[in-house]
């Protein structure tokens, strides 16, 4: 007795699983295109010394704000097409936005803590999204 209500248990269980898991679709999955890039993302320079997040994708004509914190930073663009002007000084408790009108792969540190690097990339689509930056930094 105690066996079968295992058993009964055990296949409610895998049907539910089962629906779970479906995708309504055939179980084709399949993916579309990318997507076009966003036109615009955020990276925090973190009082860790780190940015936040290291890498991020746009679209050529997008903006990328970078926000500073309690700790001062300043921002080089060392390689890429066309880079936009550095971000110089010792920036804290702003944010500033650079546009990237070039398509291209543009690395990035911070001239203060050169520990702190990073890369923007432009391109037309992307099959990825940006993550947000910690809580407390960013529009």
């Amino acid at each position: 007795m105690h066996l079968g209500n295992l058993t009964l248990a055990t296949v409610v269980l895998s049907a539910g699983l089962a629906a779970c898991g479906s995708s309504g679709s055939g179980g084709a999955g399949t993916m579309g295109p990318p997507g076009p890039s966003p036109q615009a993302a955020t990276v925090a320079a973190t009082a860790q010394l780190a940015f936040s997040p290291n890498a991020v994708t746009i679209a050529p004509g997008g903006t990328v704000t970078f926000a500073f914190g309690s700790v001062g930073h300043a921002v080089k663009f060392d390689t890429g097409t066309n880079p936009p002007s550095d971000i110089t000084g010792v920036n804290a408790n702003t944010s500033i936005s650079r546009t990237f009108s070039s398509a291209g792969t543009y690395a990035f540190h911070c001239t203060i803590h050169p520990q702190m690097t990073g890369t923007i990339t432009v391109a037309a689509s992307s099959t990825t999204n940006n993550p947000a930056p910690p809580p407390g930094y960013g529009p």
